[in-house]
């Protein structure tokens, strides 16, 4: 029979109340028949020699030597391409190293001395004719006023 059978609470708590009287008589009953009818004491201890108990050493664990490594693998050989790739890759890698040390010098060297682009086309030497006499004559008067002391005109 069990306890959801029931339908209202109280006849539940009803049939569980019944269930806990009937075990904790049995344990009770038990208990009785184990413990003695009467108890006697000494009236004088008994005196025991205690005598200390020698317990063994312990055992060490034998010694287990560890185990020896393993051999490490040989490398694999690498083909003609791939070392042909990576020394490719190599100077690629200090090519852009060598860019961005550069680039860094250029920003801090001013605009004056930093070299020209390489697809500007340079007048000197080649072009207009007329420039080139020009250019010639500002040359020599520009020599003319070093060597006679006097500061170039600012235009």
């Amino acid at each position: 029979m069990r306890i959801n059978e029931f339908t209202s609470p109280e006849d539940q708590l009803a049939l569980l109340k019944i269930l806990m009287d009937g075990a904790w008589a049995a344990f009770s009953w038990e208990r009785r028949l184990k413990a003695p009818a009467t108890k006697s004491y000494r009236t004088t201890p008994l005196k025991k020699i205690v005598k200390a108990k020698v317990s063994p050493k312990p055992k060490k664990a034998p010694y287990a030597a560890p185990p020896k490594p393993l051999p490490k693998p040989k490398p694999i050989p690498q083909t003609p391409t791939q070392i042909k790739y990576q020394q490719h890759k190599h100077q690629q890698n200090y090519a852009q190293a060598v860019k961005k040390a550069f680039d860094k010098d250029m920003a801090k060297m001013p605009k004056s001395l930093q070299p020209l682009p390489t697809n500007i086309i340079s007048p000197i030497g080649g072009g207009n004719p007329e420039f080139n006499k020009k250019l010639e004559l500002a040359r020599k008067q520009g020599e003319q006023n070093r060597s006679n002391g006097s500061l170039p005109h600012s235009y």
